[in-house]
């Protein structure tokens, strides 16, 4: 019995759409996989009748072009002949993981689909292994493979957009194409309500939270501000450093005080006014030059004497048990 080609209709070859196929891309996914192409087809002779009976090997070559027609175009993939690959046909019906090399399939399917949209896959079929027929046409690889790709990347293994070569050990890596590429761009959809960008620890605790309205949590999923830090222990939840000696630290304790500290030992408010003020603030003009200290009540010195200001006009200096001993009186 003769193997005819597909383009008369007498063998009949599962190059059924794409869609169709039971089709396993996972390109890009798995560090040192080969991206798979599960092909399932069938065969018949020139009456019709479905070839192998109870099982019989079958040799298949697979290639992939830029071209439908069979003798013209470029080969993409692979780079050289491709090699044979066997298969047992029962009924007719055979099935092929092309790039399968740990299930014995002879090379690997390292074809980049994102590097072209118009790709045909040629299959070749000889009964002997001496003499083979090329379907005709090349069957069109169609956008279910890519979106096996683009609609879901997954694996245990590093994955990188922008450049083939992972950052060291980053599971996905991105690198920009040029000096105006942006390497991630992240859109918002219309009334989002999820969080924009996420990151969390084993146990699904947040580490880092863009929400829907664009503030950023650090240690908290539920910012309430432009920046949120929460760290509910004893140890500044906020360092500006020099170098990994050099610092400055904010702290906001359990009773909601702020505290400051630096390694330097002083906090400076360089050309500036500093002002201590309750509610809507200090009731002083800006004073004229800087380097002042306003204050709105008292200034209370370590060893308990206060300078507090009485009235309008008058401003008195109390001891340690708040006796006046010298005051200050405007115009005196």
């Amino acid at each position: 019995m003769g193997i005819c080609q597909q383009k008369t209709r007498k063998i009949v070859v599962g190059l059924f759409v794409f869609a169709q196929l039971l089709l396993s891309l996972t390109a890009f996914a798995d560090s040192g996989a080969p991206t798979i192409l599960s092909y399932q087809g069938r065969l018949t002779d020139e009456n019709g009748n479905l070839l192998g009976g109870t099982g019989t090997t079958y040799y298949f070559k697979f290639s992939i072009w830029d071209n439908t027609t069979v003798g013209s175009g470029n080969q993409l993939w692979p780079l050289t002949s491709p090699a044979t690959t066997t298969a047992t046909v029962r009924q007719g019906v055979f099935n092929v993981d092309i790039g399968d090399t740990a299930n014995g399939y002879p090379e690997e399917l390292n074809y980049n689909f994102n590097t072209n949209k118009n790709i045909y896959l040629q299959v070749e079929v000889s009964a002997n292994n001496n003499s083979s027929q090329t379907l005709a046409p090349r069957r069109r690889v169609s956008s279910s493979a890519f979106s096996q790709i683009a609609g879901s990347v997954s694996g245990a293994g590093q994955s990188s957009f922008g450049t083939t070569t992972p950052f060291a050990n980053s599971v996905v890596s991105i690198e920009a194409t040029s000096t105006l590429a942006i390497p991630l761009f992240i859109k918002a959809a219309l009334s989002q309500v999820a969080n924009l960008f996420q990151i969390q620890d084993f146990s699904g605790s947040s580490f880092f939270v863009v929400d829907n309205d664009g503030d950023v949590g650090i240690g908290t999923s539920t910012p309430a501000r432009k920046l949120n830090i929460l760290g509910a222990n004893s140890a500044p939840q906020f360092r500006l450093s020099q170098t990994g000696l050099i610092f400055g630290e904010l702290y906001a304790d359990s009773a909601g005080d702020v505290r400051i500290s630096s390694t330097g030992g002083n906090i400076r408010q360089n050309d500036e006014n500093f002002w201590v003020c309750s509610g809507g603030g200090c009731n002083v003009d800006t004073p004229g030059d800087k380097g002042n200290i306003v204050v709105e009540n008292s200034v209370i010195f370590d060893n308990k004497f206060k300078l507090k200001q009485i009235n309008a006009s008058t401003t008195v200096m109390y001891d340690t048990i708040n006796n006046a001993i010298l005051e200050f009186d405007e115009g005196q």
